[in-house]
């Protein structure tokens, strides 16, 4: 399980690289494919999470997905806005 949220830690990493370079909307979907089949098999191990979430381990890495999150989120979602606003204008 721990293998599984140190791999969406990984993805949030690539995300991040994502963010940093000229965007690719092919990178961005095979990150957020990767994001949903990780989501899945945690969705999967739900009752293992549930039994191991008081692990300080678990509550380490849980914390730092979280921070990348909320950081990712306020990195992107000004750039997600102006590309919402932009197609809209041109529609």
């Amino acid at each position: 399980m721990i293998q599984k949220l140190e791999i969406l830690d990984e993805t949030l990493n690539s995300l991040d690289n994502i963010n940093n370079k000229r965007f690719s909307s092919e990178s961005f979907k095979e990150v957020n494919s990767q994001f949903e089949k990780i989501l899945l098999e945690l969705k999967s191990n739900e009752e293992t999470l549930k039994i191991n979430k008081s692990s300080q381990e678990y509550i380490n890495i849980f914390n730092n997905i979280l921070n990348k999150i909320d950081m990712l989120e306020a990195k992107i979602l000004p750039k997600a806005n102006l590309l919402d606003s932009f197609s809209k204008s041109k529609s």
